[in-house]
Order: structure tokens, then sequence, then C-alpha cells
């Protein structure tokens, strides 16, 4: 038991260690202050929008979608690594403290997020229903418990190893949890609570009956590790080189012909190269296809000049931002160096590409915003993107290329 105790000390801080490291680079930069920006701007129109609400709005349906979510998804953090797959198999007998030391820090990561979802629909709660902010205290014990019972019964089914039996656990933990909290805030029938609390009870017999005889999935343990530090590694990777950080890469075949339009030279070795880079690897596409949808829906429906010009030209940002790390993405391969190119090729692509994706993407965020706008707004906003976006690519991203040593 000592040792296990010893283990998890070990595995902590080397963790929080690991945490530190990449979180001084990333809470010293550019990005910190356009999220306090941001971030401002979003809660001065969020009031303003409440203020507009009355008691027809929904609130117990939104309030309840939201924090189900947020409850719903509860993963462990087991500092799980590879090789115990191996060497702590046949002290998985032992290993109940350790997992249970996961859980706990589980879940006071996750209920700061809780805390803050709260806190931040607490004015819509308070306009719709005419509450006061007293029920606060309330609702945050009533969703830690919720959350208390999600990652019992998340943890349980990690030892299943079958897809559909994963998704229908997620999907009746995500239902009870909306349906509870639907009942308590509507203030609806004990009688609804009282038979969404059965199911959860029920649920939760059944679920402690089929894992009685499993034993732990390790490698579903430590593939789920593994995936909740990537997606750190990807943040961290915004603002430093991160050596852990790996990558999915899909073919893609049906963008084959976007490709064929870059010559066939040498001058355009690095332009090649990073083109497939973007298409190819799922980091960087998916998060130019998510950050653009985002962006395309709120200016949709925006009715506000400046709240549209500040969501447009932050999305920019953060796009552009998080491609800049592309031009070191292949410097640990041998490859690239047998390249008979001059080095400043590789700077120069890199620019070219950066601006080529930021002014398709403000294009798009302009046909949003004059849908969305009347008409001269949305040419304003439209004007006001493609410059940030020209001014971005071929000013500030060679000032920040130039911080990280490129030449």
């Amino acid at each position: 038991m000592k040792q296990m105790d010893d283990l998890w000390r070990e595995r902590i801080q080397s963790y929080l260690q690991e945490l530190r490291r990449y979180l001084k680079y990333m809470f010293n930069d550019h990005l910190l202050f356009v999220f306090i920006f941001g971030g401002g701007a979003a809660i001065y129109y969020y009031s303003e929008w409440v203020k507009t609400l009355d008691s027809s709005f929904p609130v117990g349906y939104v309030a309840a979608i939201i924090l189900g979510i947020v409850i719903t998804v509860s993963p462990i953090t087991t500092l799980l690594k590879e090789p115990d797959i191996v060497f702590l198999l046949p002290l998985e007998t032992k290993l109940g403290n350790y997992f249970r030391k996961g859980i706990v820090l589980s879940f006071f990561g996750q209920s700061y997020i809780l805390l803050i979802v709260l806190a931040a629909l607490m004015p819509l709660y308070v306009r719709v229903t005419g509450n006061g902010f007293s029920t606060f205290f309330a609702l945050l014990i009533l969703i830690l418990a919720m959350k208390v019972w999600n990652l019992i019964i998340h943890w349980k089914m990690m030892k299943i190893s079958d897809k559909q039996t994963q998704t229908f656990d997620w999907l009746i933990r995500f239902i009870c949890n909306v349906l509870l909290l639907y009942f308590i805030i509507e203030e609806a029938s004990y009688w609804f609570t009282g038979v969404v609390l059965l199911i959860m009870i029920a649920f939760t017999i059944y679920v402690l009956e089929i894992v009685k005889t499993k034993s732990i999935n390790w490698q579903r343990l430590i593939e789920k590790e593994r995936g909740r530090m990537q997606m750190f590694y990807h943040a961290a990777n915004m603002f430093t080189d991160v050596p852990h950080l790996t990558g999915r890469v899909k073919r893609r075949k049906w963008l084959d012909p976007i490709f064929s339009r870059i010559p066939f030279d040498s001058k355009f070795t690095y332009r090649f190269l990073f083109s497939r880079t973007l298409v190819r690897t799922s980091e960087y596409s998916g998060l130019v296809v998510r950050l653009s949808i985002i962006a395309a829906l709120i200016l949709l429906y925006s009715n506000n000049l400046y709240f549209s010009l500040i969501i447009s030209c932050l999305f920019i940002y953060l796009t552009g931002f998080q491609l800049i790390p592309m031009i070191k993405r292949h410097d640990l391969k041998i490859w690239p160096d047998l390249y008979p190119v001059p080095p400043q090729q590789k700077r120069t692509a890199l620019l070219q590409l950066l601006m080529k994706v930021l002014v398709v993407q403000a294009i798009l965020f302009s046909v949003s915003a004059c849908i969305g706008l009347p008409f001269i707004e949305g040419i304003i906003v439209a004007i006001v993107t493609i410059i940030f976006a020209l001014i971005f690519s071929n000013v500030y991203t060679k000032t920040r290329l130039k911080k990280l040593d490129v030449q």
C-alpha cells in the first residue's frame, strides 16, 4: 500500500511539474491579453442580452442542457503510462487507493469548470425566474453531487471495451442529468424528481452488477490518459515547442486537386509541404474548421456592429496564432534537411499560406456579417476583418517567427 502511495506521489509531482513547465509560457503571452479582452467583451454583451429577457425564456432547458453536458463529460485522471500495462498488471488488486486518488483529483479539477459555468448561468436564471442569488449554493452542491455520481459511473464503465455500451452509458447519464436539473430549476413536482432519482439508483445498481467480475481495462485507461495529455500539449504547442506532441494524419485524397495548383518547382517545396500538413493533419485542419464555423454562426446571429468586429478579429487572431507553430512541425525529421532549397523559403511559404487561410476565413466571416447585420455594417466588418487578416499575416507573424528563431 505504501508503495502505491509513493507511486501516486511521484506521478502527481511529475504531472504538476509538467503543467508548470508549459503554463509559464501559456500565461505569459499575447494570447492571454486577447482572452482577457475577448472575455470582457463577451461578458458585457452577455449582460446586455440578459437584460432583454423575460419570463418566457426557456431557462430550464438551456441551463439543464449546458450543465448536463459539463457534468456528463467526466474524464478520469489516472496518470498511467504505457509501461504500466506490464509492470502494474500484477499489482492490479492493490491499486484501489491509487485510482481513488485519481478520481478525487478529477473531481476537484472539474469542479472549477462547474463553478464557472454555474456562475455564468446565474444572471440568466435570476433574471428569468425572479429567484435570488441565494439559490447559487444549493445548485452548486447539487451539481457537485451529480459530478461525483458521473465520475463513479464513468470509472466503472471504463472496464467495458464495447463502444456501443460506452455510448449508451454517456447518453443515459446525460439524459438523467438534464432531466434532474430541469425539474429542479423549473421547481416541478417532487414526483418527477423522485422518478429520475430512482432511475439513477437503478442504473447505478445495474452498472455495479455488470462490472463486478470485470478487471481493469489497462489499454483503454492508458489511451484515455494519453489523449487527455495530448489535448494539453496541443494547447501548449501554440506558445512553445512540445516534443511530446503527436498528431493524427489522414490521407484526404478528395482534396488532392488543391495541390495540383502548386507548381512543380523547387521554389514551392515548402508551400507544398505546409499545404499538405494543413490539410492532412487533424490538429490544424480541425482547428481551422471549428473556429471558422463557430465564428460564422456567432456573426450570423449577431445584431451589433462592434461585437461582430471583435468576434471576427478575435477568431482570425486565434486561427493565425495557432497555425504559426506549423513552421516547426517537421524540424525533428531528417527529410526537410535534405531539401536543396534555401532556409528562407520555409518562412516565406508559411507566411503565404497563412495569409491565404486567414483571408478566406475573413471572407467567410464577412458573408456571415452581411447576413446578420445591415448591409453597410456588414461591409464595414468585411473591410476591417480582411485588413486585420493581412496585417496579422504580414506584420505580426513576421515578428512572431523572429521570436521563434525562424530565419
